[in-house]
């Protein structure tokens, strides 16, 4: 288990393409083709995963079955600790993403977990220094039951480093304000004023 420092920023649209020519201008190069992302997440019936990740509260988890455009599914579990934090991730066979997607899991922590959230979008990858750097953007949430609940109007940019890299360095070299986002949390939000 590798701890990692994740910053966030969002920008306007118009901005995009003036940040990722600054990205290349910098030396950065791209490090996986651009691809879509569907992210369903799961929580208990107290939608405890969620009033954590509002209150800050540690430790705590964030619980995903994340596929890609290649067919593949993946179980993730974002940690969040007084240590930092890390993902884990795990490949699993199409017959365990169905068995999830239909009575949910077990967790420790948080109990019994059905899904509740589908977040689909775009990510682009670039790796600049000792930094990853993604860029998601067309954020589209759906409720669990294919209802549409909104787009996010901006796209995220996250910086990505190992837990012994400086922000110091991250501030030099990306000089846009920091901010606190959750697709789980901003979805959740949409989902619960439905």
């Amino acid at each position: 288990m590798s701890y990692r420092t994740e910053e966030k920023i969002t920008i306007n649209f118009s901005m995009l393409t003036e940040f990722k020519n600054s990205l290349f201008l910098k030396g950065a190069e791209i490090l996986f083709p651009k691809r879509k992302i569907k992210s369903l997440y799961l929580d208990n019936f107290n939608y405890q995963m969620y009033r954590d990740s509002i209150e800050g509260s540690l430790p705590r988890k964030k619980i995903r079955i994340r596929s890609y455009n290649n067919g593949k599914y993946f179980h993730e579990v974002k940690i969040s600790s007084t240590e930092g934090r890390f993902k884990t991730s795990k490949e699993i066979k199409e017959e365990k993403n169905l068995e999830i997607n239909k009575i949910g899991l077990f967790d420790k922590m948080y109990g019994p977990c059905k899904p509740v959230l589908l977040v689909e979008y775009e990510r682009e990858y670039f790796k600049f220094k000792d930094f990853r750097v993604t860029i998601d953007n067309k954020i589209n949430y759906f409720s669990y039951y294919n209802k549409f609940l909104g787009l996010e109007k901006h796209p995220v940019i996250e910086l990505k480093a190992s837990i012994d890299k400086s922000l110091n360095e991250l501030m030099i070299d990306f000089p846009y304000p920091r901010t606190r986002f959750s697709k789980y949390s901003n979805g959740i939000e949409k989902l619960l004023i439905q």
